[in-house]
């Protein structure tokens, strides 16, 4: 009897799950996380895309169709769509950055809705069809979240999130705001056992090899390590626990923020561990959807 009761309660689990209105106010911090990381690969993208992809760039017009396979059957370049392709100055690189720059501190100031992380994906794809070979793991998991954050309104700016704070009475809520907030939760945890997924298919994570591996290619911050050393033995164990643990806590209610902190402390692991900084706040700001955890307010 209680098999079927919870069989019976499953379409109404499912629908609260997604579609219950959520405060616009949990969203509101997602966005101004996301604000900064986008400001932040921009103000990146300005250091090497208007060298690198312009028409005399290091990856000229001529080389970035050849990596596409532009004209081959079966490559998919025709679904590689750039501005970059046609307007090749260093200047058009420039704007595009700096569109992209200045979409992130609307997302970080509240303003502009759905338009700002909507531009803010378009200008990092114009990056990352250009130089597809070039995208890092951040760039995809950026992209999307910034997809998903269009999804919700983005009415609740920090001025309605303010007057909010000196009227607990008035709640602006929103079931796209949960939509939005759900989606980037599962493909937080969907990562996660994709990349442990992966991790575990490569033998230098089961011998305890890989942060060797990695220092010796100079991809840590931490130095030159051994491979069979105490030290990269435990920090091979810690990263692969950590993707264990913080996904199992982000799925338990009771233990949201465990997973939260777990989640966090997994950003500063790929920063010491790959160099990646971005790759890290990125993972910071997938955390930020699992905010708030504590009380009737948990989502």
């Amino acid at each position: 009897m209680n098999v079927a009761r919870s069989i019976g309660e499953l379409p109404r689990i499912w629908n609260a799950f997604w579609f219950a209105p959520a405060d616009m106010s949990a969203i509101l911090r997602v966005r101004q996380s996301f604000g900064i990381l986008v400001a932040l690969q921009f103000a990146w993208y300005l250091l090497w895309v208007p060298d690198w992809l312009s028409r005399d760039g290091w990856l000229d017009i001529d080389a970035g169709r050849y990596f596409i396979g532009a004209g081959m059957p079966g490559t998919g370049s025709q679904y590689r769509w750039s501005i970059l392709y046609w307007l090749t100055s260093p200047s058009a690189a420039q704007l595009v950055c700096l569109m992209g720059l200045l979409a992130g501190a609307l997302m970080l100031f509240g303003i502009g809705g759905r338009l700002a992380p909507l531009g803010a994906w378009t200008c990092m794809m114009m990056v990352h069809h250009r130089a597809p070979w070039l995208t890092m793991p951040s760039e995809v998991l950026a992209s999307a979240g910034l997809l998903y954050l269009a999804m919700a309104p983005g009415s609740a700016s920090a001025r309605s999130a303010s007057a909010r704070s000196a009227s607990e009475n008035s709640s602006t809520t929103s079931v796209l705001a949960n939509v939005a907030l759900r989606c980037l939760q599962v493909h937080w945890l969907l990562w996660i056992g994709w990349s442990l997924a992966s991790m575990l298919q490569q033998t230098s994570w089961w011998d305890g090899t890989a942060i060797g591996i990695l220092s010796e290619q100079g991809n840590t911050w931490l130095g030159k390590l051994t491979r069979t050393g105490w030290t990269s033995q435990i920090l091979g164990f810690l990263t692969i626990l950590l993707h264990v643990a913080s996904g199992f806590c982000l799925c338990n209610r009771n233990l949201r923020g465990l997973g939260i902190l777990l989640t966090a402390m997994l950003g500063v692991g790929y920063l010491l561990l790959t160099r990646e900084a971005l790759l890290g706040l990125t993972a910071c700001c997938y955390a930020m959807a699992f905010v708030p955890y504590n009380g009737t307010d948990k989502i």
